[in-house]
Formats: C-alpha cells, structure tokens, sequence
C-alpha cells in the first residue's frame, strides 16, 4: 500500500512539513514492524498489532510523548484508508495515549560533549559533517526536523547565524566551534558530494539531503564508540543545551528564543517580562560559545 497517497492528502490540509514529515515516519516505521514481525500489509492492521507495537516502543525507552504521536499518526492514518473505503473499520479508534509521565531527561555532561566533539576525523567528508552538525545540535538547541531542512542559503557564516525557518522562525547564533566546522565542511567536502541542484546543508553519501533515520545513525554509532551507557539522540543534544546554558546564567527567557519554545511550562509560568538578548547572553554563558 503507497504511503505516497496519503502524504499527498497530508500536503492538501495545510499541514507544515514537519508535521507531515513525522505523520509519514511514524506509519512507515509502523509498517517495518508489521511487515517484520507478522508478515502483513497495512490494511490488514489489527487493534492487537498496533497494541503490540507500542508495547514494543515502550520497551525500547520511548517516551509517553512519542507513543501518543504514534498512535494520533496511526489513528488519522487509518481513519484516511477508511474514508478511502481501502479498510472496513480503523484499528487503532479506541486505543487512548499513556498518560504523559515526566521522566528526567536525558543530558550529557559537559566532559561527555567534549568528548563526543573529539570523536569525529575532520580529515573526511563524513567525519567533518558529523562533527558540523553535532556542533550546531548540541550549540543551537534545534529540533532534528529544523537540522535536517537547513539549506545552505539559510547561513551567514561571516555574521556567524542561521536563520531556521517552520513553525518557529528564529535566527540564533552559531558557536565558534560549530562556525568552525560548518565552514569547513562547505569549504573542502561537501561539494565533492553534492549535486549541484541540493539546497540542503547536511548530505549523506550519495548526495542526497540526510533524512531523520541518518542523524540516528550517526549519533547511534558515536554512542557505542563512547561506551556511552545514556540515550545519545538529538532531544538529548537538545536538553544539554538548555541545562548548561542555565548552569553557565542563562535566564530561561532567552532560552525560549534560542530554542523556538512556545511555553516553558508551568515550572516556568513566573517568566514573565524578560528582556531578550540572545545573542549577548549566548557569547557570555554558553560554554562553547
């Protein structure tokens, strides 16, 4: 069954393409599994598979916000083949989201980044681009969504910034170690693997702009050269962004503009008024700034 016709009907709701890249992932992943464990299509889902499934998700560490994201992804999925008259009933209607438990996040300490950093060859176009976007993770706070969809045009390496565009447009500054690295990733490698029509700052191998599943990758197999015994992903990059930047004097108002947050939560309800300066504060209190 083509997922194609579904991302197709995604696109026409207005959705932003972040939110249709993570639809999409979802139910493919949700495929892989069906296909790989039962042999089965997509329109031959079961409420047991999909049970099964997240029950799998949770055993593998996944948090309480990313099965809930599964299972709306699945739910909308399968409710689409139903209006599409492709499923008789959708499976996954009365499954309800676990309630959201606050687990502590994971955060490298600031020793473990400085290892991590050392890890890559700068010598090789893959060591160089790994190095480059695991500096502009850990540096930046972004999503791995907004990593993967920079494009080249968005940098001002001489004003040392990134304009990230979706549904958080910002413009935050760029470390000197991340500066660095991303100017020499343009400058010696990665036009040795790009074609000339990719706008997309991070590429693989073959050319092609680095999907979601590769940014795992690379940060899975750094993990096991570290002997790393905590998660290493790019919400983990994240989060030790924001608690170093607040252990270095951060205000968390300027956190929020760095990081794109919408609402800090009710821990942080009393940020009312904050004076932003981001890029000041960023220079003063980041440790790699």
């Amino acid at each position: 069954m083509k997922i194609a016709i579904y991302e197709k009907y995604l696109g026409e709701r207005n959705l932003s393409k972040n939110t249709i890249k993570s639809y999409i992932y979802d139910v493919e992943n949700f495929r892989n599994y069906l296909h790989e464990d039962y042999d089965l299509e997509l329109n031959e889902t079961k409420k047991a598979h999909i049970l099964t499934y997240l029950v799998a998700l949770q055993k593998n560490g996944k948090s309480s916000s990313t099965i809930s994201r599964t299972i709306s992804a699945l739910k909308n999925f399968f409710n689409f083949l139903k209006n599409e008259k492709l499923i008789k009933d959708n499976p996954a209607v009365s499954i309800h989201s676990p309630k959201q438990i606050k687990k502590k996040p994971s955060i490298l300490a600031e020793e473990e980044v400085a290892q991590l950093m050392l890890l890559p060859d700068k010598n090789t176009f893959k060591g160089i681009r790994d190095l480059a976007l695991l500096e502009l993770m850990y540096s930046s706070g972004i999503k791995v969504s907004e990593l993967i969809s920079i494009k080249v045009a968005q940098i001002n390496l001489n004003a040392g910034m990134i304009y990230i565009e979706g549904d958080k447009e910002r413009i935050i500054p760029l470390s000197k170690y991340a500066k660095s690295a991303i100017e020499s990733y343009l400058t010696n490698f990665r036009s040795i693997k790009s074609t000339e029509d990719n706008e997309f700052l991070f590429i693989n191998i073959s050319g092609e702009p680095i999907s979601r599943q590769g940014i795992w990758k690379i940060l899975k197999s750094y993990k096991k050269k570290m002997n790393l015994k905590k998660e290493l992903s790019p919400q983990t990059l994240r989060n030790s962004f924001a608690v170093h930047m607040l252990s270095h004097g951060a205000d968390l108002g300027t956190l929020q503009e760095l990081m794109g947050l919408s609402s800090l939560g009710a821990a942080q309800n009393y940020i009312n008024n904050v004076e932003f300066k981001s890029l000041e504060v960023f220079k003063k209190t980041f440790p790699r700034g």
